[in-house]
């Protein structure tokens, strides 16, 4: 998924926003656009009427007699009268005094406050006022110094975008105080720096007499995604709820990542075992580790990768040898949970720790996988879940003590399940019908659903996509059943929508963009070549990951909002739709 183009209107800001990575300009330029409106208009300076002396230079026949020329007063000396006659006459010779507009003529200046209380996402404001001053300055032929309120006495002259990383740099564990406000002013007073507008960047402090314009930012329990933006000088108020970009963007931007030399770079890796191109490779929630098997089955293998803020390129490959049977595999975290069964035993397996029997009342087919398997942080340890063949919902639990690990035995927990989805690391969710053939669902350790959908029709082969778990953990996410090209979406128990998907395209997964507050389908092409989005309110297809070779199997995860492909070549690609890009190339040894 590409940005779109920088549009005409903000082409003005192009020379700045050229110092950032192209798939960021957008994002900075709709930052701009959205507190540009709170500035208010740059106002002529009030130091244009006042003349600065700089010099003499024309002569002229009237002037102030300290500019009379050395040559009149000689004729003074010598001929009096003569020198009354010319002055009568309006005859004497002056300097003219060369005068000038004052330096300050759209002077402005900022400070920015660095304490604890605006770090965080407040220091993107910072940074886009920063640029949105600098550019006003320029405007109005003028220069732009700012400092940092904690260090009184400091003004730096704006030049270039490590101005921007400077400001980032800037950290103080002291909260403003009023001394740093009386320090300014004492600084002001003595330096007699002449000025248009100082601005005031960060919390809600007393205003000061040098102080021209203010902007409070503070963040919202509310509205996580937006700041409180308020802009005060000595007339108006101005204010705003800043909407943000994603998280990752957030903090690519506050760690002074600007430029593609570090912006979401592509990891290829060359596996040292053949990848096994039928399974589907299992992906972390948080999208930095990847599970995958062998041809034989018999060796599982984590691939972990740097966090998408690091600025360091890292993949390490674990192998890890299963005996028997897997029938199912999760990760908790970073670790690996397997459900293996071997010589017509069953085992919980873990990475590093003996793997531990368990008892069932029942059978289950040992060659192939469970259709869902996962695992959450239990009270004492983990509780693991899976859906049998026969549509059984199933739990046990495994505790974990410094004497002995213990677990129990499985347990049914409700029948004709179709679909079960992880929420975070402890709690999850599932869908089922109830005896009267309603689609409902239900919360596990201690997610609080129990809803039962208005409107559900059922048919043959349908699936059921779950997303935005951020919102199931307050009330309703988003959910979509269809098959083919036939869905509905819902987003409330009573209010849905039906979308028919783009011809010859499968939908294996359902995207919920939080910043945008749109959900979009993950689908896969006809010819298994092409991965795209598709947004079905605006009924676009977005483009995300092209193969050369034909893909053969792949895998989504909604809450680490990532997809992995595995082609016919044996190359296994993991893409992020926050980051728009590719973050793992492993490709198959020669």
């Amino acid at each position: 998924m590409s940005y779109n183009q920088l549009p005409k209107a903000f082409k003005a800001w192009q020379p700045w926003l050229s110092w950032f990575d192209e798939s960021l300009q957008p994002v900075v330029a709709d930052l701009m656009m959205q507190l540009n409106i709170l500035l208010g208009p740059v106002k002529e300076s009030h130091w244009n009427a006042q003349k600065l002396f700089s010099g003499l230079g024309d002569l002229r026949q009237r002037g102030n007699y300290e500019h009379l020329l050395f040559s009149e007063w000689l004729i003074a000396e010598d001929e009096p009268d003569e020198f009354i006659r010319r002055a009568v006459n309006y005859e004497h010779l002056f300097l003219a005094p060369l005068q000038e507009k004052s330096k300050a003529n759209g002077v402005i200046i900022a400070l920015f406050e660095s304490s604890v209380l605006q770090l965080g996402v407040q220091r993107l404001v910072h940074l886009i006022l920063m640029l949105l001053l600098e550019i006003r300055s320029y405007n109005h032929h003028s220069q732009f110094y700012w400092g940092v309120i904690e260090n009184p006495s400091q003004l730096t002259l704006f030049k270039d975008i490590n101005d921007l990383k400077f400001l980032l740099n800037h950290r103080s564990k002291i909260l403003a105080t009023n001394q740093m406000f009386n320090n300014w002013t004492n600084y002001f007073k003595q330096s007699n720096l002449i000025y248009d507008e100082c601005w005031l960047i960060g919390g809600n402090h007393p205003s000061a007499e040098f102080i021209t314009h203010q902007v409070s930012i503070d963040r919202l329990i509310k509205y996580y995604d937006k700041l409180s933006v308020e802009i005060k000088n000595r007339s108006t108020t101005r204010h705003c709820l800043l909407s943000l970009p994603n998280n990752i963007i957030c903090a690519k931007m506050l760690s002074g990542q600007f430029i593609s030399d570090n912006y979401f770079a592509e990891i290829e890796k060359r596996s040292i075992v053949p990848i096994n191109i039928e399974f589907k490779p299992i992906i972390s929630n948080d999208g930095n580790h990847i599970l995958t098997f062998t041809h034989d089955k018999t060796n599982a293998y984590s691939i972990t990768i740097n966090d998408m803020l690091s600025s360091k390129q890292i993949c390490r490959i674990q192998y890890y040898y299963l005996k028997g049977s897997v029938l199912g595999l999760d990760f908790q975290g970073k670790r690996i949970i397997a459900f293996i069964c071997e010589q017509q035993k069953l085992y919980l397996w873990q990475s590093n720790k003996p793997k531990i029997e368990l008892s069932m009342d029942f059978n289950l087919d040992q060659d192939k996988l469970l259709p869902q398997f996962i695992c959450l942080y239990g009270n004492h340890g983990y509780d693991v879940f899976f859906i049998e063949e026969n549509k059984s919902l199933l739990c046990c639990w495994y505790g974990i003590s410094k004497k002995k690990d213990e677990v129990n035995n499985f347990h049914i927990i409700a029948d004709n399940v179709i679909t079960l989805f992880k929420l975070d690391e402890r709690r999850a969710g599932y869908v089922y019908l109830n005896d009267m053939q309603q689609l409902c669902i239900h919360g596990l350790n201690h997610a609080h659903l129990n809803y039962c959908l208005v409107g559900f029709e059922k048919q043959v082969n349908q699936q059921i996509y779950v997303t935005a778990e951020n919102l199931w953990l307050k009330g309703f996410g988003r959910l979509a059943i269809g098959y083919g090209r036939q869905w509905t979406v819902f987003t409330t128990e009573n209010d849905f929508i039906n979308v028919t998907t783009p011809n010859d395209w499968q939908i294996f997964g359902l995207f919920y963009d939080a910043q945008q507050n749109c959900t979009n389908f993950v689908m896969i092409n006809q010819d298994k070549k092409q991965v795209a989005l598709f947004d079905y309110l605006n009924n676009k297809i977005i483009p995300c990951l092209r193969s050369v070779n034909e893909i053969v199997s792949y895998s989504y995860n909604s809450l680490a909002k990532s997809f992995s492909i595995t082609n016919q070549n044996g190359e296994l690609m993991l893409y992020s739709l926050i980051t728009q890009s590719i973050r793992l190339k492993l490709i198959k040894t020669d």
